[in-house]
């Protein structure tokens, strides 16, 4: 992996775009900023409070915090409502030897030395909203509205309560301590019961968060209570929705912001080797409404007057755009991208949008793959695919000369998870609601895109028999075992079963179901041109072919020559590349079909994920574009000038990053290239050697033989009497 250019702090949180989180991760990006360091914000979606299975491959977005290039972590712990959520999460930050830092209540499921907890004093900022109703409005008929009798923080604030009251020696009387559930049908129930005469009418009620608020709002407004002439009502942790209740609400803001700056402050130090600074809770502030007698604050009326018609304007034209349409009508991958590209002006702010997707996210049986392949969306950006592993952070931020916000966000359907989508900010006030929209339909539409081209390609391969594939004619899983019992367990010839593993890299939605069709069907016929009459040949999934061979030769050596067949294949590797495929062999001796099929799978996977883990070298995708042109058109010779037409960088450069990504010289490849050309020739024709050496590009057929014997290791005659039956 890359090495990052600056330290990322991670921020793992939970529905990142509401108000909340939206204040302390202001004051968390602000501050990281300041530092010079990056910050990667992991969110979901939905955040339910119960398991929902639909929902669940959604979080493990948060399986990225295992990164080892997060230089440090903070979380927001009451962001989190579900215990099960909370718990993966502990148990991924466990793991991790760098400084952690819990914003919010001290949870069950983080109580380590590991982790540091800082927060806001709910207890402080209650004391302080009682104060105000005496000191200022000589109030002192105070009924407070709390949450769940169960939290601490609900009897934190309740504290807080009794505490004004205590010093200003006002009489404590508990039962003007209500407890609620932080929801609005808490307030109402309290309203309802003052004005019904269940309970006398204070002078103000105090609740613990303005949901609750609002709720006795909309009760005394229906019932003509007036507020403030009647009755003073006031809120707390301000959640910027003052606007859909009347009277503006007098609310009090926990000081969220510069609760995530003391967060990145102690990281800083930690990370320096600096004295970490004390930390003290910081104090909150007063936002001033009509529900008091001190009047709205214009200024920040006027504000969330400003903000509330910005996001109106982004619902209405993300509503009545027709991005939903168009991406909907896309028929491949790169059209996908270039429309969503066409409609970035529907998210505010951002600057980059990177489209993350598992390499194999289009095949829902695959497993999920650690390599990712990205794309810029924006069109000012090259869109050009690249992979990187999905927890390599550092790739996708090193396109930033400066510091920045990353927010990660699951892109998923059903159970199966797609990948992630990266949205790049450069300044604090970033991501809000009117991105999760977007981001649903962007995932419905993939599956969308997904499902399409499942369709026409199946539409190819209707009328399965029982034991054929009808696509490609050959056997298919069931016909190909009961085949191999026949021949190997009941037979007692000398066989080899040969597994060819084609598609893997990224296909099937970049192109047309067509043209991924003609490219099986080539694959298929590569495999036939090698077999016999006598051969058994089977194609028992999308992506796997069989073949089962009497023949003279070692494993490896079948093996490469059908490699060498199916590079002669153009339709394949124009479709697919030279990369994009791992042939394995193994003598049959009598061995089950089960335990063979699953040993050479076995070994189909090693070499599988080798190459993906080669496409994570830089220029790979450049290099991997040239070897298969290579390929393709092996009697080329390939100076320094042609060269530089295939790679605009140095030819010194360009054979180097070869090498790193092959194993092998650009040189030596060209070679290799053209012997595969030879084994090809070899193995499906009865040309003569001199015939097969001019094919090839040799003008010198004795030449010819020298450099086989010495790539082969023997002489072209030996090969094919290896290799034909």
């Amino acid at each position: 992996m890359n090495k990052p250019k600056r330290p990322i702090i991670c921020v793992v949180s939970a529905e990142a775009n509401s108000i909340e989180q939206r204040q302390i991760l202001y004051g968390i990006i602000e501050k990281a900023q300041e530092y010079g360091y990056d910050t990667a914000v992991l969110s979901n979606i939905y955040n339910p409070n119960i398991s929902i299975n639909s929902l669940e491959c959604e979080n493990k977005i948060y399986e990225l915090v295992c990164s080892e290039q997060i230089a440090a972590v903070i979380l927001i712990s009451e962001s989190f409502v579900n215990e099960q959520i909370r718990l993966a999460i502990a148990r991924s930050m466990l793991k991790k030897d760098v400084p952690m830092i819990i914003l919010g209540a001290q949870l069950e499921e983080f109580q380590d030395p590991k982790f540091t907890f800082i927060n806001t004093s709910d207890e402080d900022d209650t004391e302080e909203i009682i104060d105000h109703l005496i000191e200022e409005h000589g109030l002192t008929d105070i009924d407070y509205l709390s949450g769940y009798d169960y939290l601490e923080l609900s009897q934190k604030r309740a504290e807080g309560y009794r505490k004004s009251l205590r010093k200003h020696h006002i009489r404590i009387n508990e039962n003007k301590i209500h407890f609620g559930d932080f929801w609005m049908s808490a307030g109402e129930q309290l309203a309802g019961k003052y004005v019904d005469g269940t309970l006398p009418m204070p002078q103000a009620v105090a609740c613990a968060n303005d949901y609750m608020a609002y709720g006795v709002l909309d009760v005394f407004r229906k019932n003509n209570i007036r507020v403030p002439e009647d009755v003073s009502v006031v809120g707390y942790e301000y959640i910027n929705k003052r606007l859909m209740h009347t009277p503006l609400l007098t609310t009090y803001q926990r000081n969220r912001s510069d609760l995530g700056r003391s967060a990145v402050d102690i990281i800083h130090s930690r990370l320096t080797g600096a004295e970490v600074p004390e930390f003290k809770p910081p104090k909150g502030y007063f936002v001033l409404g009509d529900s008091c007698p001190c009047g709205r604050d214009s200024e920040k009326y006027y504000k969330e007057l400003d903000n509330a018609k910005i996001k109106s304007d982004f619902e209405a034209w993300n509503l009545f755009s027709s991005l939903d349409q168009e991406i909907t009508e896309s028929k491949n991958l790169n059209e996908f991208v270039e429309i969503l590209g066409k409609f970035h002006w529907l998210l505010r702010d951002v600057y980059d949008i990177v489209l993350c997707l598992q390499s194999n996210w289009y095949d829902p049986t695959a497993e999920v793959s650690e390599i990712m392949t990205c794309r810029h969306i924006m069109p000012w950006l090259d869109s050009s695919p690249f992979e990187a592993h999905r927890l390599d952070f550092a790739e996708i931020f090193s396109h930033c000369q400066t510091p920045a916000v990353y927010y990660f966000n699951p892109i998923f359907f059903g159970q199966r998870l797609l990948g992630h989508i990266i949205l790049r900010y450069d300044n604090p006030d970033t991501y809000d609601d009117i991105f999760r929209n977007w981001i649903k339909s962007v995932s419905i539409c993939l599956e969308f895109l997904r499902m399409k081209n499942d369709i026409r390609y199946l539409t190819s391969c209707q009328n399965l028999s029982e034991q054929r594939d009808t696509l490609t004619g050959m056997y298919n899983a069931s016909g190909l075992e009961k085949a191999y019992n026949s021949a190997v367990i009941h037979g007692n010839k000398e066989l080899y079963f040969i597994m060819l593993r084609i598609g893997l890299s990224e296909s099937g939605v970049s192109s047309n179901a067509d043209d991924r069709i003609k490219a099986i069907l080539d694959a298929s016929r590569a495999l036939d041109e090698f077999c016999g009459n006598h051969d058994i040949c089977g194609r028992i999934n999308n992506n796997t072919l069989i073949c089962v061979v009497q023949r003279n030769a070692a494993p490896a050596l079948l093996a490469n020559c059908v490699s060498s067949i199916l590079l002669q294949h153009k339709k394949y590797m124009e479709f697919y590349g030279s990369d994009s495929f791992v042939c394995v062999a193994e003598k049959c001796s009598g061995i089950a079909y089960k335990d063979i099929y699953e040993t050479c799978s076995a070994e189909a996977d090693v070499k599988a994920k080798q190459l993906e883990e080669k496409k994570l070298i830089s220029h790979y995708r450049e290099m991997a574009e040239i070897r298969s042109y290579v390929y393709s058109n092996p009697t080329e010779t390939f100076d320094s000038e042609s060269l530089h037409d295939l790679f605009p960088g140095s030819t010194g450069y360009l054979r180097s990053v070869f090498k790193q990504c092959f194993g092998i010289s650009f040189h030596k490849d060209c070679i290799i290239a053209r012997i595969a050309k030879a084994k090809y020739y070899l193995s499906t024709t009865t040309l003569n050697v001199i015939e097969i050496s001019e094919k090839c590009g040799y003008l010198d057929s004795k030449y010819f033989l020298r450099q086989f014997s010495m790539v082969v290791g023997m002489t072209p005659i030996q090969y094919r009497v290896s290799i034909q039956y």
